[in-house]
C-alpha cells in the first residue's frame, strides 16, 4: 500500500514542474516518508509539555529536561560521525528513527511524570543519531541547485499533515482518550515512515577514509573542533547558532510554563496554536526552498533569525492564548526557514566529502547549548520573572542575527 502512494507521489503536477523528472523517484520516497513523520509528530510533541505539566503536575526541573533532551544526545553526534566514516548513512538513519518511535509503545507502563519524561527523553536521544547521516545523505540525493525546492516540498507534506493531526489529536485528548494510545498509534505511524525513508534511492559517495580510519574517537573529535579553527565562515556561523540559539531555547523553555501557569491553555488550544504554526510552516516551507536556491542558505538563515526574533516580543506583551497566535505564525515561518537554512549552511560552507563531520560539529554545539539553556531558564525566570527573562532572551537573539551576518559577509569575501 505505501508502495502505491509513493508512486501517486509523481512527476505529474506542480511537482513535476518544479522538480527535474531524475528527482523525482527519490523525491516521491522522502515526500511519503515526511508524510508519515509529521502525522508521527502532529499526534504527539505539541502535547507533551501540556501534558508533563497539566496532567502528570511535572516540576520545572522535568519540563527543563524534557526541553534539554533532543540536545543532549547531539552532544554524541561527533562519536556517529565517526562511526560513519566509510559506511553507509541510510542504516543511521532508518534504525535511530525506528528505535526511538518504538519507544512510545511504552507510554502504556507510565504513571508518573518522571517515567513520562524518561520515555519521551530517551526517544529523542536515540532520533537524534540520525543528524550527520541525514545531512550527507541529502547532499547525495538531491543536486545542489533543487535541494532546497526539494526539501521545501517535502516538508510542505510532513507540516500539512502535523497541522491536521494535531488539531485531530487535540480534540481526541481533549475528549478523554488516553495519551498512551494516541502515542502508541503514532509510532506505529512514524516506522512506517522510517521504512520508507529507506526506499529513497541514492548513491552515497564516500570519501577516500584511510586517514580518518587511522585516527581514534578523541583524534577524530579533536580534528572535527579544529575546523572553528580553520573556517572563519563556519566559526561565525557557529556562534551564532549558540548565541542566537541560547537565547531561543532559554524562551521556549519559559513559553509552557507561562502557557500554562499564566494562561491556562487546554489541549484544543495549544492545537490551535500548533495548526497557525503549521499553517504558516506550509507555506514558508514552499517559499523558502525557492528563495534559498536563488539567495543561498546563509542569508535565508539570517532574515529568519530576525524573523524569530518576533516571538519573545509577543508573549512580551500577551495577556491571553490567542494573544500567541502572531508567535506561532512566526515561529511557524522562521522554524521553517531555518531548518532548510542550517543544514543547507553546512553543506555551503563545509569542505567536499566532510558534510558529515561538520554536521557533527553542527549538532555537538546545539548539544551544548541545548542542554545548558534550558536549566538556566528556571533560575532566569525565578530571580527576572517572566517579562525580563522575555526581554534577556531577545537580546541573546538579536546579537545571534548579528553573528550571522558576519558569517555571511565572510563567505561572500571567501573567507572560509
Amino acid at each position: 500500500m505505501l508502495s502505491r502512494l509513493a508512486e501517486k507521489l509523481n512527476g505529474e503536477g506542480i511537482v513535476g514542474r518544479v522538480l527535474s523528472p531524475h528527482v523525482i523517484p527519490a523525491y516521491r520516497w522522502d515526500a511519503l516518508a515526511g508524510l508519515l513523520g509529521g502525522i508521527y509528530m502532529g499526534a504527539i510533541f505539541p502535547f507533551v509539555m501540556r501534558i508533563a505539566r497539566a496532567d502528570l503536575h511535572a516540576s520545572r526541573l522535568e519540563i527543563s529536561l524534557l526541553t534539554a533532551a533532543p540536545f543532549i544526545g547531539s552532544l554524541l553526534a561527533p562519536l556517529w560521525a565517526r562511526q560513519m566514516v566509510g559506511r553507509s548513512k541510510m542504516p543511521f538513519c532508518v534504525y535511530s528513527w525506528t528505535f526511538a518511535r518504538a519507544l512510545f509503545f511504552g507510554m502504556f507502563l507510565v504513571t508518573q511524570a518522571w517515567q513520562f519524561v524518561l520515555l519521551i527523553g530517551t526517544a529523542q536521544i536515540i532520533g537524534s543519531i540520525s543528524g550527520p547521516a541525514y545531512t550527507s545523505l541529502m547532499k547525495d540525493i538531491y543536486p545542489d541547485e533543487e535541494r532546497g525546492r526539494a526539501m521545501g516540498l517535502v516538508r510542505v507534506g510532513a507540516y500539512s499533515a502535523l497541522l491536521v493531526v494535531s488539531f485531530i489529536a487535540g480534540h481526541l485528548l481533549d475528549s478523554g482518550v488516553p495519551f498512551k494510545w494516541v502515542f502508541s498509534v503514532a509510532a506505529v505511524i512514524g516506522i512506517a515512515g522510517a521504512w520508507c525513508f529507506s526506499r529513497v534511492p541514492v548513491r552515497e559517495s564516500f570519501i577516500p577514509v584511510a586517514e580518518q580510519e587511522r585516527l581514534s574517537t578523541f583524534g577524530f573529535w579533536l580534528q572535527t573542533v579544529a575546523i572553528l579553527k580553520r573556517n572563519r565562515g563556519f566559526r561565525w556561523f557557529a556562534a551564532s547558532v549558540m548565541t542566537y540559539g541560547f537565547g531561543n531555547l532559554v524562551a521556549f523553555t519559559l513559553y509552557p510554563l507561562y502557557q500554562v501557569d499564566r494562561l491556562h491553555v487546554t489541549n484544543i488550544q495549544v492545537a490551535t496554536l500548533t495548526n497557525a504554526a503549521s499553517i504558516s510552516s506550509i507555506i514558508a516551507f514552499a517559499y523558502w526552498g525557492h528563495f534559498m536556491d536563488k539567495h543561498g542558505a546563509l542569508w535565508t538563515a539570517l532574515v529568519n533569525i530576525l524573523i524569530q526574533c518576533l516571538m519573545p516580543v509577543v508573549y512580551l506583551f500577551s495577556g491571553a492564548w490567542w494573544h500567541l497566535i502572531p508567535a506561532a505564525m512566526a515561529q511557524g515561518v522562521a522554524g521553517a526557514g531555518i531548518e532548510l537554512a542550517y543544514l543547507n549552511v553546512i553543506l555551503t560552507l563545509s569542505e567536499e566529502g566532510k558534510e558529515a563531520q561538520y554536521q557533527a560539529l553542527h549538532s555537538m554545539l546545539l548539544g551544548v547549548r541545548g542542554t545548558i539553556a534550558p536549566f538556566v531558564a528556571v533560575p532566569i525566570l525565578r530571580a527576572l520573572g517572566f517579562h525580563v527573562s522575555f526581554v534577556v532572551c531577545l537580546v541573546l537573539m538579536l546579537l545571534g542575527a548579528y553573528m550571522q551576518a558576519v558569517s555571511l559577509r565572510a563567505y561572500r569575501r571567501r573567507g572560509v
